[in-house]
């Protein structure tokens, strides 16, 4: 890793995103195929925390498979708090 220089912005590297046939999973989220469902998991950003989840459709988890689709995508639709 190289030195900070002052006055230069720095951009993170892009998080990575794992996929295989049945799971993709990026930092604090992942949406994987149990059986017949599909589960959308993240890490809650509340007071105590904990993990939500939701179900959703299997159209879009071949979306977020295929990067037509996004986290935050999903994020919009179902974090109902």
């Amino acid at each position: 890793m190289s030195e900070s220089e002052f006055g230069k912005t720095y951009y993170p590297p892009k998080p990575e995103v794992i996929v295989t046939d049945n799971l993709v999973k990026g930092p604090g989220w992942k949406v994987e195929r149990l059986g017949a469902e599909f589960i959308f998991e993240f890490l809650a950003a509340r007071h105590g925390g904990g993990v939500d989840r939701y179900k959703v459709t299997a159209e879009e988890f071949e979306e977020l498979k295929l990067g037509r689709l996004s986290f935050e995508d999903l994020l919009k639709k179902y974090d109902v708090n």
